[in-house]
């Protein structure tokens, strides 16, 4: 079965890298250091997902989480699966704040998305590369 991103993710991340059948996206929303893992497979929940996929995709979440917390200096990062407004699966990691705009509230849903510029857009993307070169 060939893969198809969902148009919403299309539309509000931009693509990182593709690896062991993950894709790699940030969330072009500059008020968080936000990026998504998205499985390129049918599954729509996380116990659908084959032994080895599900497997590669906590290894991602941990080692991609870890640097993030390190990073951004994050008090807390926010790993989660929701899937409410986009049934495709994938996985949201967030590096937190104190004084972000949400806290201590989940960020989804509160206030708009503002675009990275241009600099931050491609220093987020040039670290995370970095994390995954480590992986």
């Amino acid at each position: 079965m060939e893969f198809f991103l969902h148009p919403t993710l299309e539309k509000e991340t931009i693509f990182v890298a593709r690896t062991e059948a993950l894709q790699i996206r940030l969330v072009d929303d500059g008020r968080y250091f936000w990026f998504i893992i998205i499985p390129e497979t049918a599954a729509t929940e996380l116990h659908e997902l084959d032994e080895d996929i599900a497997a590669s995709l906590w290894a991602m979440a941990r080692h991609l989480g870890g640097a993030l917390k390190t990073h951004c200096d994050a008090i807390k990062i926010n790993t989660a699966a929701i899937g409410n407004m986009v049934p495709q699966l994938h996985v949201h990691i967030v590096a937190r704040h104190d004084d972000d705009d949400a806290w201590p509230q989940p960020i989804w849903g509160r206030g708009e998305m503002q675009s990275l510029n241009e600099e931050t857009r491609a220093a987020r993307l040039s670290i995370i590369q970095s994390w995954l070169g480590r992986m």
